[in-house]
């Protein structure tokens, strides 16, 4: 079983977590306490994302892609297949701040995913 790391980037199974998706994987970024956000492979206004520039994340091979920072997901190590990279300090801030700005996150677990990310700052 995968332990999961603040930052880490890794493939999951959402099958059961996020239904809506029409793939059964998908590859998600850890902001603490079992809570997840989705990289998604289209920019879209009402997900509250950002371009992950794929020169910077290998794993993304060369294609640019979005992390969606609107709402978190609950997924379980279990369903963690692979760690394939860390989010870098930069994109966190980034993320960090579009958290905070977002009025889509419920406030508790705003709060805790802040708290979480705020020890990664350097």
């Amino acid at each position: 079983m995968i332990s999961p790391d603040i930052k880490g980037i890794y493939v999951a199974d959402v099958s059961d977590t996020v239904p809506h998706r029409n793939t059964k994987h998908c590859v998600c970024v850890s902001v603490g306490r079992g809570k997840y956000l989705l990289i998604n492979t289209h920019h879209r206004p009402m997900y509250e994302d950002f371009i992950l520039k794929a020169s910077n994340y290998g794993f993304l091979n060369g294609l640019d892609r979005f992390l969606s920072c609107s709402s978190s997901h609950p997924i379980k190590p279990e369903k963690l297949f692979e760690k394939v990279g860390e989010l870098s300090d930069a994109d966190t801030k980034i993320m960090y701040e579009k958290i905070q700005k977002s009025q889509k996150i419920q406030s508790d677990d705003k709060k805790a995913i802040l708290s979480e990310l705020e020890k990664t700052f350097k």
